[in-house]
């Protein structure tokens, strides 16, 4: 496997948080501790786009084709929605969690987040209004994942467990209680009837569905697994940590195939904290707290 890192992009004054799919067939939008949302085009990716500002730290964001708009979370518990076109609408926010907001699945006309008092909020994102929140942990939400094939959405808590959710009406239906021995901070599902989860003890778990059966325990990081990225051909994924690495696996075996480090690829100086595979260029992208995003070619 060759890996090369194809560009270094910096503008962000503090760590970043999240970066995930943007408008376009290109771009990439990243969200960082300084309350700025960027976007990137990956095709010239040197001149980020500032797109939005704000006084509190973004923990997450997805960018919603269904309305075109930007979906934010914040350390206050808010959920923004921005548009990118300022003749689309103002920015609106609206407060459900305490604690912060942690995570959001976009589910087109829905959105659901994750929050740092262990509920789950349905929003609707046009016009955009919180539907419902429940507590469904007693610890924080940090990742979500929507399994469509069985409707059922996962939630990773800091209690350890991954709660097994209908979507559509936020009813814990089952739960993987210690899932892990501390926080879940990353779900990934590969389209084999996998689950994969990251956590705070630095493992990775591969859980076979329906049944939730625990299929491998993979020491991966020195420290915290805390994002997951599926590779677009589907063989492999990307696991970032807070070991400053990114390592990648086979999507099946859970065999290490290759590290990103420090040293060896000029990769990230700190903990890498959100990873994005994206499945038009093939391009990995990886963010973190040295406030740099990096992507690389894999061949």
């Amino acid at each position: 496997m060759e890996i090369k890192k194809v560009a270094e992009l910096g503008g962000h004054r503090s760590g970043i948080y999240k970066i995930s799919k943007g408008p376009g067939e290109s771009n990439v939008i990243t969200l960082g501790g300084d309350g700025q949302v960027v976007e990137w085009d990956l095709k010239e990716p040197k001149n980020g786009i500032l797109r939005a500002k704000s006084d509190y730290k973004f923990f997450t964001g997805c960018y919603s084709p269904a309305v075109d708009a930007c979906f934010a979370g914040d350390m206050n518990g808010s959920l923004y929605r921005l548009f990118f076109d300022p003749e689309k609408g103002e920015p609106k926010a609206w407060k459900t969690h305490e604690k912060g907001t942690f995570c959001i699945v976009d589910l087109g006309e829905i959105l659901i987040s994750g929050g740092g008092d262990g509920t789950l909020t349905l929003w609707k994102t046009d016009p955009f209004f919180p539907l419902e929140t429940r507590t469904i942990a007693g610890d924080r939400i940090r990742s979500l994942v929507l399994d469509e094939k069985r409707e059922l959405l996962y939630a990773g808590s800091s209690d350890g467990n991954i709660y097994l959710v209908e979507p559509n009406k936020l009813k814990v239906v089952d739960v993987c209680e210690d899932a892990h021995k501390s926080t879940v901070f990353s779900l990934l599902l590969t389209g084999s009837d996998i689950l994969i989860s990251g956590g705070r003890d630095a493992m990775i778990h591969f859980w076979k569905l329906p049944e939730m059966n625990l299929e491998h325990a993979i020491p991966a990081h020195l420290f915290t697994v805390n994002d997951l990225a599926l590779s677009p051909c589907g063989n492999w994924f990307a696991s970032a940590g807070r070991d400053k690495e990114v390592r990648i696996w086979n999507s099946r075996t859970g065999k290490l195939l290759r590290v990103i480090d420090r040293l060896k690829d000029e990769g990230h100086i700190n903990s890498v904290n959100s990873i994005f595979w994206d499945t038009q260029s093939g391009l990995l992208c990886t963010a973190g707290d040295d406030r740099m995003v990096k992507i690389w070619q894999i061949n």
